[in-house]
Formats: structure tokens, C-alpha cells, sequence
């Protein structure tokens, strides 16, 4: 893209919208824009986010009331808000995308919310978790998950559960500070005991310093988040040679997701998380997923947290289409979806008509071998959770972030 003004480009953008509306009228087809990470570390994650994109047209074809969805994919690769702005941009400019999905990584997200403010684009959130984003933007909608809606059932199910004197250690950014706060103040709140907080520099690739630090404390149990994958496996690995062997129970959040397992090992037999979403959820429309999933891309392959969302992604943009058919605007998609309640192979769902963020079961956990493969098997159900941060930090309250 040419080097022009913010202006220009956010004016351009509001052209781009509008023109859009007549041009997909005319071909018939809605395109749907997906930012996601196709390269690098996170690379898995945007390969779940298309599997579950095609595993969803899989089940209910590839158009709506006779107007075709065509799905338009972007490599942000790894944390690189710069490039998910411009991307973002590309699709609405270029693509005359009518709808954004995606956005792996929180900082990624919030670098968006200007260019959809502007161009009145709405925005499905498949996976970046940090409470805030939806405030950012009125056309952000979250399918995924918060760091605190999962963190809150996790701490009180410790609680309950024998762990008096707990640590955390997060990642040092957005979600990390949600995570740590919820569990901090839902075990206090339990009545346990935080012995010392710990954030981890998000580029660390060597966690032992760290883990010493919780050895030397000796808490019962430690509270960890992760983005997931590689830093994940490198944060379990250490855990698992370290503070495992010394008796410190883990209270997981990305660190066990399914994909994850098979290179963690045997290490991550009997660890404790809470989710939003488990492979192992017996329902039909898991199992459907299921099936799809190994027909189309072998029995090995293995849905996760970023493949429900992007499913359940697609469904909002399939409604939006049914009811308003190929010229909806971002407004009318938004006002939609707000309420919206429906089944997914997570359980039962709903968008928020307050916040837009999903409400829906969290899984309590616990890892075990089944069938020769390592899998989270859910140990506890608590049904239709909200995001509490935002209870915690209304809108209208002065000093709310």
C-alpha cells in the first residue's frame, strides 16, 4: 500500500464500505476477510481457524439463500500490529470484505479497532482473549473466550479443591494482566493465600529463572497463562522437569490445549485448566465436527479452542446473510448477533447483548490418556459464564480501562 495519511486511508475505508454494499449485490457473493497467523510460531493457530472455517461450509454449504461466501485469508504472522492494521485495510479497500475474522493475538486485534470504527465493518474475534478489545470498537463481536471468564471457575474450583497458598505467573500483556487478576482476586476472594506474582517477558524463550523462583516459594499449587503454542510446550517442558517432580500442582489456561499435548508428553498426565472448549465433549454437533474433521484432513487431525471459534464465527456471518441477504451493513450485522443464542460444539452459546463477548459453559479439566493419546476429559461444568472483568470494570465507572 502506498504511504498515505491515516486520514485518507481511514476516509477510504468509509468509501470502501459503502461501495461494497452495491458491488456484492452485484456479484451475489459476500467475502469474508480472515487476518490470522498462517507462518511462524503461531502458524497452527490459523490453520485450526481455516479448518474450522471449512469444516463449517462443510456442514451447511458454501452459500447462503443463493448468494455464495467466499473466505479471503491474511498472514499477519506473529504479534505485528502495524501489519494487521494494514491487512485489515487491504481487506476493505482491496478485497471489499464485508465482514473481518480472526485476530490470533490481542495486540493485533486492538490495532484494528480504528480502521472498523471508520469504515463501520464489523469484526468476529476467533481467539485473542483479552476483555478489553470489545470496547474498542462497537463492531467487534468475540466467538472465543476471555482469560478471566476461564481463570474465575479455575481459581474457585482450586479453592475448593485443597490449594490454600497459591503463585501466578502470566505473560506480560493484556490477557496475562486479565488472567492474573481474575485468579489473584477469585482465590483471595476463597479465602486462599497469593504468595508472589510473576510476569514472564513475552519474548522469554528460557522460563527456567522463573521456575526457580516458584521452587525457592514452594506455593501448593501455580497459576500459569501462556499465548499457546511454543512458548506453551516451552513453559510445560520446564514445568514438567522442575516444579512437577517437587509436588507443585499447575493450574493451566492455553498450556494443555489439545493440540499442544502430543509434544508435551506424558509429563502432562493429571494437570488441572479450564476452557471454554474440549475435544472430548460428547455432543452431536462435536461429534459431527469430529468426523468432518478426520474425513477431510485425517484421523490425526485434532480440533481446538481457535477451531470452535472460527465454526461459530462463520455462523454469525451465515445468519447476517440469511436475514439480510448479500448488502447488510455493519450496524445491522452488529445488532443481529447481539443476543444472538445458538448451539456449537462447545455446548450451548450466546453474544452478549451488553458487551458482545460470548457466554457460554467453562470446562474445569484434567489431563488423562484415552485410546493411546493424551486428552483433556472435563471433570466439572459451570454453565453460561459471562465475562467478569467487565463486571468488574463497567463502563460508565470512572477510572474503568
Amino acid at each position: 500500500m502506498k504511504s498515505i495519511t491515516r486520514r485518507a486511508v481511514l476516509a477510504a475505508c468509509a468509501a470502501a464500505a459503502a461501495a461494497t454494499l452495491s458491488t456484492a449485490a452485484a456479484a451475489d457473493t459476500v467475502k469474508v476477510g480472515i487476518v490470522g497467523t498462517f507462518s511462524g510460531a503461531f502458524a497452527r493457530f490459523g490453520e485450526q481457524m481455516k479448518f474450522g472455517i471449512e469444516a463449517f461450509q462443510a456442514h451447511n454449504g458454501a452459500t447462503v439463500a443463493g448468494h455464495k461466501i467466499e473466505v479471503v485469508y491474511r498472514d499477519v504472522g506473529g504479534v505485528d500490529p502495524a501489519r494487521a492494521r494494514q491487512l485489515v485495510e487491504e481487506l476493505i479497500l482491496r478485497e471489499k470484505v464485508q465482514v473481518i475474522g480472526g485476530f490470533v493475538l490481542t495486540p493485533n486485534a486492538l490495532a484494528a479497532a480504528e480502521v472498523l470504527n471508520e469504515a463501520k465493518v464489523p469484526a468476529i474475534v476467533f481467539n485473542a482473549a483479552t476483555s478489553v478489545i470489545p470496547r474498542r470498537s462497537p463492531y467487534f463481536v468475540r466467538t472465543s473466550f476471555t482469560l478471566a471468564q476461564n481463570t474465575v471457575p479455575l481459581a474457585q474450583w482450586a479453592a475448593k479443591n485443597g490449594v490454600k497458598r497459591a503463585m501466578t505467573m502470566v505473560f506480560d500483556y493484556g490477557p496475562g494482566y486479565d488472567g492474573e487478576e481474575a485468579f489473584v482476586r477469585t482465590f483471595k476472594a476463597e479465602g486462599g493465600e497469593i504468595m508472589e506474582s510473576i510476569r514472564v517477558p513475552i519474548a522469554t524463550t528460557d522460563f527456567s529463572p522463573y521456575f526457580e523462583r516458584v521452587l525457592a516459594r514452594k506455593p501448593e499449587a501455580l497459576f500459569m497463562f501462556s499465548p499457546g503454542g511454543p512458548p506453551a510446550i516451552g513453559m510445560m517442558n520446564t514445568w514438567t522437569s522442575r516444579l512437577k517432580p517437587a509436588g507443585i500442582r499447575l493450574l493451566a489456561t492455553n498450556e494443555t490445549q489439545e493440540i499442544d499435548l502430543p509434544k508435551i508428553g506424558p509429563g502432562a498426565l493429571d494437570v488441572i485448566s479450564a476452557s471454554h472448549y474440549t475435544e472430548t465433549i460428547d455432543n452431536p454437533l462435536n461429534q459431527q465436527l469430529r468426523k468432518t474433521l478426520v474425513e477431510k484432513y485425517g484421523r490425526d487431525t485434532t480440533p481446538d479452542t481457535e477451531l470452535v471459534s472460527a465454526y461459530d464465527g462463520m455462523r454469525l456471518v451465515y445468519a447476517a446473510v440469511q436475514k439480510f441477504g448479500p448488502k447488510f451493513t455493519g450496524d445491522q450485522a452488529v445488532g443481529l448477533w447481539k443476543g444472538m443464542k445458538f448451539d456449537s460444539p462447545r455446548g450451548p452459546v450466546m453474544i452478549d447483548p451488553d458487551t458482545r463477548d460470548i457466554v457460554q459453559n467453562i470446562y474445569v479439566r484434567r489431563v488423562q490418556q484415552q485410546g493411546g493419546r493424551l486428552v483433556n476429559v472435563n471433570i466439572a461444568t459451570i454453565p453460561m459464564v459471562k465475562d467478569p472483568w467487565k463486571e468488574w470494570n463497567p463502563e460508565t465507572k470512572p477510572g474503568a480501562k
